[in-house]
């Protein structure tokens, strides 16, 4: 009719737009990329998206604005993978400058599946948000019945039957947000945002573009969170943190450790769960940690602002759970019956938990007697933001007689779980660790058996239901932390002495004990040459015993040289000065020759004989027959 409006209400009029805007924008965009015009097609989509980016409407109906734009995103990068584009050679190749002013992700389908997975999360979010503003208007009129599309392209009319009279009635704002609403929530959108971050995944993995893969990994989880599937959203994000602790993104890596906790909750996972908030009140602060309103609040996940009041809670909230104490709201009574007596905790030079407790430990010397005592300092630093009161720390070496246990005075007794038998134990008046500042000690322990005597780890029992075991690490060879390695604060060094700290191991040499076996060699005055020489030798074993023992002989030219006769030459000589004839040793008082075997081992100018075991307090003697063929000056050398 002329001179009538026909109009729509606001709300319907910019669906209208929009749908016929999508409607020519495709028809545009497959036209230009089947005629090989590929950068004309990006540069109209862009255009296409600047013109509509910021017309979401009134924030009841935000949700219609996302679903659409993420569907814009979704099309157009269908339409750009079954083209099969290419970047043309006659592109400039420096993308994002004055002559490209476009990127080089624009031409990858998972660049639009990225962002169309992204915008419908959008679309999720603004439906919470309009949910809890329309549920008083829906309580009140309801939800319009047969709602159906019009003949128009983005119009809904309303189906009227009055008896055999069917008629179509136009629909008011309030009636449509609230059609729009209810058939918004029927459909779950997690799966198909998973869905399109998993077909963003796979490209960007297909490229080598690890990070934008992990990007949308980070995406599928979160949705697998909002989907209640807790064990896939674990998985997904665990792997996920790994390249954030990698890169260092403390931001990152503190949401998806919010996550993580979250988890680990709802799997009733209480090791997982202590394990994840510890990491994240060790993590450094960063800036721009303001307050939250709600919608930030859902953006951000569980995890909340990383301030430093929230990183207190998280570490009291794993005392809470160490301790069995309900919270006011009930949030860890699930654990009661899936923890532990005692949770350990194994934390190594690679651990992300190295932030929460690293222990250093130092010999003060490099080399020591067995059973002399020795000095060895013990230093333990922590990043978690509030004190940390140590029931008792338990220092374990490779040789487990050096082990020492420190006992914090302000306990009342031992937990009764410790296994101290054999072991040292010393009270100490305080063992409570301040962030960022090293607890220092030092401990006397006797050094053991011969060899390296090492230093394995360090327990450290709190709040008696948790046992952190730290690897010892030595202070000439502790590495940074990533995460804490730029931020403002005061380096401070594990031991008081400067030359402990930068040059302190680990591990000592326990040097072999000294002998306690005499060795004589008596000489009756000056041969003759033509004469039989003996010499008697006595081996007394004073307070070692000897076993498969063997006796070495040299005959040493005075002047220098060596030996006077290597065994190959004493074969081909038949002239030599001086000569090892044998060994004769007494037994029962009588003297005996060696047998053959032994014999064959004197050759001229040295010679081995075996020398039988001997107890403490017993004694072996043999005599050495020497004979001078000329006058030379020799040095004898025996040696066991």
């Amino acid at each position: 009719m002329i001179g009538t409006s026909t109009r729509l209400p606001p709300t319907q009029r910019l669906v209208e737009i929009k749908a016929v805007a999508e409607q020519f924008h495709f028809k545009i965009s497959t036209l230009l990329l089947h005629a090989g015009k590929v950068v004309e097609a990006i540069t109209w989509f862009r255009k296409h998206i600047k013109s509509y980016e910021r017309v979401v409407g009134t924030p009841e109906v935000a949700f219609l604005h996302w679903e659409w734009f993420s569907r814009q995103f979704l099309v157009f990068g269908e339409l750009i993978e079954t083209t099969s584009t290419t970047i043309p050679d006659t592109l400039s190749p420096r993308f994002g400058t004055a002559d490209n002013t476009l990127t080089e992700w624009e031409f990858q389908p998972a660049y639009y599946y990225q962002l169309a997975a992204t915008y419908l999360r959008e679309k999720r979010y603004a439906i919470e948000c309009s949910s809890s503003m329309a549920n008083l208007t829906t309580e009140v009129n309801g939800v319009p019945e047969s709602v159906m599309p019009s003949v128009y392209v983005g119009q809904y009319v309303r189906l009227f039957e009055q008896g055999d009279t069917v008629s179509l009635l136009p629909l008011s704002d309030t009636e449509y947000t609230s059609y729009a609403l209810s058939e918004a929530e029927r459909f779950q959108d997690s799966y198909e945002i998973i869905a399109l971050f998993r077909k963003a995944y796979e490209s960007f993995q297909s490229l080598g573009a690890t990070r934008m893969a992990s990007a949308c990994s980070s995406g599928m989880a979160i949705e697998y969170y909002a989907a209640a599937d807790f064990s896939n959203a674990k998985q997904l994000f665990d792997s996920v943190a790994g390249l954030y602790r990698q890169e260092g993104w403390t931001s990152l890596l503190w949401e998806n450790l919010g996550y993580l906790r979250e988890c680990s909750m709802k799997l009733n996972s209480p090791k997982d769960f202590i394990s994840y908030s510890l990491e994240m009140a060790a993590l450094p602060l960063f800036s721009g940690s303001g307050e939250e309103n709600r919608e930030n609040k859902i953006k951000s996940g569980p995890a909340g602002s990383p301030t430093i009041s929230r990183r207190e809670n998280i570490q009291q909230e794993v005392i809470n759970v160490l301790e069995r104490k309900q919270s006011s709201e009930g949030t860890y009574d699930g654990f009661n019956n899936a923890i532990e007596e005692v949770t350990h905790l194994d934390i190594d030079q690679i651990s992300p938990l190295r932030m929460v407790l690293t222990a250093s430990v130092a010999f003060h010397d490099q080399s020591v007697k067995p059973g002399s005592p020795l000095l060895v300092s013990v230093s333990l630093l922590s990043h978690l933001p509030s004190p940390v009161v140590v029931d008792q720390l338990e220092v374990q070496f490779n040789q487990s007689d050096c082990n020492f246990v420190m006992h914090s005075a302000q306990e009342d007794s031992l937990p009764s779980y410790s296994n101290l038998h054999g072991q040292v134990i010393q009270d100490t008046s305080s063992l409570t660790l301040f962030t960022n500042r090293w607890m220092r000690l030092t401990h006397e322990v006797k050094s053991g058996k011969s060899g390296k005597l090492e230093c394995l780890s360090v327990k450290a029992t709190i709040s008696k239901h948790l046992v952190i075991c730290c690897h010892a690490e030595s202070p000439a060879s502790m590495e940074d932390f990533p995460l804490w390695k730029f931020e403002n604060q005061v380096e401070t060094l594990p031991t008081k002495d400067t030359t402990l700290a930068f040059s302190g191991q680990k591990l000592i040499q326990v040097d072999e004990p000294d002998a306690q076996v005499d060795l004589v060699l008596n000489s009756a005055g000056p041969a003759l040459v033509g004469e039989l020489f003996t010499l008697p030798v006595i081996i007394e074993s004073k307070g070692h015993a000897v076993h498969s023992g063997e006796l070495k002989i040299n005959l040493i030219d005075a002047r220098g040289g060596g030996l006077l006769l290597s065994p190959r030459e004493a074969e081909d000589s038949e002239s030599h000065h001086v000569e090892l004839l044998g060994v004769s040793t007494v037994s029962e008082d009588k003297e005996s020759k060696e047998e053959a075997d032994s014999i064959r081992k004197i050759q001229y100018s040295f010679g081995v004989v075996s020398v039988p075991t001997l107890s403490v307090g017993d004694s072996w003697s043999c005599k050495l027959e020497i004979k001078w063929h000329r006058a030379k000056s020799v040095m004898l050398y025996v040696s066991l």
